[in-house]
């Protein structure tokens, strides 16, 4: 028996309304990027004590500044995670920053040096330069690491104070998710976490370079229970331009001096090869929503994954989805800031 083309067509068509759900609105849950908006992440309020996960480069040296400069937070330790340049000059940074800014009386722990199943990833040197402050050459200091590993600090850490501290995750998340699967109670223990990343739209993908870094990590704090908070695409559009590069230089002090000289080339990078009006600064934002939680206007609860195994997808984040079986839409794990104040990051 012959089929012609508008008998097939027209079959598919069949076929293909037979497969849809009665419930319309159901159905468009599978496609909707977020989730439902959330005025505020109520532990976020009154913070008082964090950790900082960081891979020292251009941006989180300046949200490392703005968190040693708080008197109302204490930064309990500092952890090296891999990242942005090569570990050992990420520790040495580290080291650098503690003992210029606190004359070295903030503990800063070695962690894992590579990601947990040791794959490579593309090293983001092109933008922070090449001793990751720039080309800027960071002098070796007195201070050393503290002889604990990260995650056994982040451990201890969390466990001597319930439900107060927050870990600032400005780089991969190695560390944490070794200190999860050390010791799985930290998921209720710590206060929250706050991510850097979370991007939800713009140009390519929703690959996030802290994911990239090490999937499995990823995957292993997004399932854990731990209350989250993510930057979103905040951290792509808030920046420092030349103009607010000029009124820095005016300040006169010796921190403006340190971030001038170490964020120069980034500020370069960006407005000649990207073409942007500035630089932009995913940390710092991640810090302002610790230090200031008014400057993130809204967040929405979603369901946020990562991709593992992807070709062109690996590190990105999948945002919202239903149930394969029941079409039930996932349980939010994550708040993502969906809108900010310009004003108050600034």
């Amino acid at each position: 028996m012959s089929l012609d083309r508008r008998q097939f067509l027209a079959g598919g068509a069949l076929f293909a309304s037979a497969l849809m759900p009665l419930d319309r609105s159901r159905a468009q849950t599978a496609w909707t990027v977020l989730g439902q908006p959330v005025a505020s992440v109520p532990w976020l309020r009154d913070v008082r004590r964090v950790i900082i996960d960081t891979d020292p480069g251009t941006d989180d040296l300046l949200a490392i500044i703005m968190m040693l400069g708080s008197t109302r937070i204490t930064t309990e330790a500092i952890t090296v995670t891999p990242g942005n340049i090569g570990y050992e000059q990420e520790v040495r940074n580290t080291l650098f920053l503690v003992q210029t800014l606190r004359n070295g009386t903030i503990p800063v722990h070695r962690g894992v040096d590579h990601p947990l199943l040791g794959r490579s990833y593309p090293a983001a040197g092109f933008i922070h330069g090449r001793y990751g402050f720039g080309d800027m050459v960071v002098p070796e200091v007195a201070l050393k690491p503290a002889p604990d590993h990260a995650a056994i600090a982040i451990s201890r850490i969390v466990s001597a104070h319930p439900g107060e501290v927050v870990l600032l995750a400005l780089g991969g998340l190695s560390n944490i998710a070794l200190a999860l699967l050390l010791d799985p109670s930290i998921a209720r223990k710590a206060r929250g976490i706050v991510i850097v990343g979370g991007r939800y739209e713009g140009i390519g993908t929703s690959v996030s370079f802290n994911a990239m870094v090490d999937p499995e990590a990823a995957d292993i704090v997004l399932r854990s229970g731990l209350p989250i908070a993510m930057t979103g695409s905040l951290g792509e559009t808030e920046m420092l331009t030349q103009a607010d590069f000029d009124q820095i230089a005016t300040f006169g002090t010796a921190k403006s001096a340190l971030f001038l000289k170490s964020n120069a080339e980034r500020l370069k990078f960006e407005t000649e090869k990207r073409h942007k009006p500035g630089a932009t600064y995913a940390d710092p934002f991640a810090a302002t929503m610790v230090l200031d939680p008014s400057v993130a206007l809204q967040f929405e609860a979603v369901h946020v994954a990562v991709e593992l195994s992807g070709t062109e997808t690996r590190g990105s984040y999948v945002f919202g989805g239903t149930h394969i079986y029941t079409g039930d839409a996932l349980p939010a794990n994550v708040a993502i800031c969906t809108r900010g104040s310009h004003e108050i990051f600034r």
